[in-house]
């Protein structure tokens, strides 16, 4: 004869397994909150900045005014971090970020005009105070989308207790229109999972080009006023 128990709670025993990939991802997650590690590339980045207003101070004695609009500063997030491995079909491991991702610290300077900008390179590449390891001028070779900006990526030294330690910052340079049209294409278009139209990829394309023509108004309005000065 067989028995039935009523009311007793079926238990089910279920096993999750995580890929390579997520494991890996769930360890890039855990180390970026070290503080030793935020600190370090906090400190750099506020290095550079100090630096930049130096330069923003001299570049007001030399014109009457300062090039910088706004300048700010940022830590990409962990989760940024394993998507662009993956996007440029790197393994998704945190030593791998380190070695071959060079803006995971930022500064970004927002200037008026383009001769701001390239006057701030050339400053920076002449002085010697921090070591260029790599350059892109979007500005005069755009990405295929439209984006436009002077990236340079410097080695900025700080102490630790360990001794002394070399950090990449990246600075990305643009103009007030520069940044508008990267704004909107962050918004719209940049990084979005869901399908562009290339209708509306091309007309915000077409937006930077507009963009082009106002810099270059601006840089002859600039120019007559600080000739003035």
């Amino acid at each position: 004869m067989e028995h039935t128990l009523k009311n007793t709670p079926v238990v089910f025993r279920t096993r999750i397994e995580f890929s390579d990939d997520e494991i890996r991802r769930q360890e890039i997650i855990r180390r970026w909150k070290d503080e030793t590690f935020q600190h370090e590339h906090s400190v750099a980045r506020n290095k550079v900045i100090d630096y930049i207003e130096f330069l923003n101070k001299l570049y007001i004695k030399k014109t009457g005014e300062g090039f910088a609009r706004h300048i700010e500063s940022r830590m990409k997030t962990a989760d940024s971090i394993c998507e662009k491995l993956q996007r440029k079909g790197c393994k998704v491991n945190f030593d791998v970020a380190l070695t071959r991702l060079n803006d995971i610290s930022g500064v970004r300077v927002i200037c008026f005009c383009l001769k701001d900008i390239y006057w701030i390179v050339n400053k920076i590449k002449s002085d010697g105070k921090y070591q260029v390891i790599k350059e892109k001028d979007y500005i005069k070779h755009p990405k295929s989308n439209g984006y436009q900006s002077y990236h340079l990526i410097l080695g900025v030294p700080i102490e630790t207790p360990k001794g002394q330690k070399m950090m990449r910052v990246e600075i990305q340079l643009r103009t007030i229109i520069m940044d508008a049209w990267a704004s909107v294409d962050q918004r719209v278009i940049y990084k979005k999972k869901k399908r562009i139209s290339s209708k509306l990829k091309e007309r915000v394309k077409q937006y930077g080009k507009m963009g082009n023509m106002l810099d270059d108004l601006i840089q002859v309005t600039l120019d007559e006023n600080y000739k003035k000065v």
